[in-house]
């Protein structure tokens, strides 16, 4: 069991203290962060983030230091500020640790647990099933010996390695499950009558492609622990990164807890007011401003920069706006011509109107010249 886990106020409490290389007992998140965190983190950070632990093993003499006070403290001090970042990552960690201090004892049994926890592992490392170290790990009073060709190290790499294929496949897995989510309740000829249903509904896409349920045939095993005397609840054992995963999604479910694809980022995110918000509040690239701030520009600049229709109303429009800021035109006659142009714009984009025509007829405002030639516009965009 990697963790026991209880839902509450719509959060999601983690507790992982036994077992545990971290000094933290337990989490509380709103549910559905961890999961859309780990779905939109981007696999390519993946070697960066896990580096620092693994360059810690890249030396002869790193089967004999691990075991020291000090190494220890100062990886569960690491192992804390890891868990508060990122909860699944933070799994992945912790089986990392996890195998490197039973490998430290036994390379053919850390490489079989881990086997239980990734499958290829076991191929993976087939070089070191067989390998026994040479002296006793214990002693610290005997000379070590230098493993000269860094078995550690290399076995740490190999684990990272294996690892990085996983979270890819779990992500795969599950983007594809919030996208069913996501399309199921967009289609209006759906009938619900709870939120569950569609969990049922993505079930039987399991059924169809894979002949199985995923969520259903999979019960979790709960039982009741006191957290805070006399506070008891109904925790749940969570013995794999899946299983936290599938656990999160369906209490996400459960609970009628909306999830959008943001227009902009693509990033998935929860609406924190209204559910049929477009853009999430990450913040988008190096702009220092959020998706929700930026997103409507952006998406209608990618619009625009495609349709010389639009690009045409778009350079009309910044250009005549500017007139109203040097006292060249009037606000009220400017938006007299907004709307005509509007009006010809759509008309154009029907086809109703010919390109070249409706060209013309945005030009006739650079022609202008003089505030009061805008008091005569037509409703036809001619003048008097």
């Amino acid at each position: 069991m990697i963790a026991s886990v209880y839902i509450k106020d719509n959060h999601i409490h983690i507790y992982n203290k036994q077992d545990s290389f971290s000094d933290i007992g337990g989490l509380v998140y709103e549910l559905g962060r961890p999961l859309l965190n780990f779905v939109c983190y981007e696999q390519n950070h993946f070697d960066d983030d896990f580096s620092i632990m693994t360059e810690a093993f890249d030396n002869e003499l790193a089967h004999w230091a691990a075991k020291a006070p000090n190494f220890i403290a100062g990886i569960k001090q690491l192992m804390s500020e890891f868990q508060q970042e990122e909860v699944y990552l933070y799994f992945y960690r912790q089986m990392l640790m996890e195998f490197i201090f039973v490998f430290i004892e036994s390379p053919k049994q850390a490489i079989m647990q881990l086997e239980e926890k990734i499958s290829g592992a076991r191929e993976k490392l087939s070089w070191a099933m067989d390998f026994e170290w040479s002296i006793s790990l214990y002693s610290f009073a005997e000379t070590p010996i230098a493993d000269e060709e860094k078995r550690l190290f290399r076995a740490a790499k190999d684990v990272v390695a294996l690892m990085r294929d996983d979270l890819k496949s779990a992500q795969s897995t599950m983007i594809q499950e919030i996208e069913w989510l996501i399309n199921l309740r967009a289609e209006e000829d759906v009938t619900i009558t709870s939120p569950m249903d569609y969990l049922y509904m993505i079930e039987v896409y399991h059924l169809e492609l894979y002949g199985r349920y995923v969520y259903l045939d999979n019960p979790f095993r709960a039982f009741y622990g006191v957290i805070t005397a006399p506070e008891i609840v109904e925790l749940y054992e969570i013995d794999s990164i899946a299983d936290l995963l599938r656990f999160e999604f369906v209490k996400m479910i459960e609970r009628d807890i909306f999830i959008k694809k943001c227009k902009n980022c693509e990033r998935f995110f929860i609406p924190k007011r209204r559910a049929d918000v477009e853009y999430c509040d990450y913040i988008y690239g190096d702009s220092n401003r959020t998706c929700s701030e930026v997103g409507a520009t952006i998406r209608y600049e990618k619009k625009v920069a495609g349709n010389p229709i639009l690009e045409a109303h778009k350079k009309a429009y910044r250009r005549l706006h500017s007139h109203t800021r040097t006292k060249k035109m009037t606000q009220s006659d400017f938006l007299k011509w907004s709307e005509e142009a509007s009006r010809k714009r759509d008309a154009c984009l029907a086809g109703t109107l010919g390109f070249e025509e409706f060209v013309e007829w945005l030009e006739l405002g650079r022609m202008r010249k003089g505030r009061n030639d805008y008091a005569g516009i037509r409703k036809d965009g001619g003048v008097t």
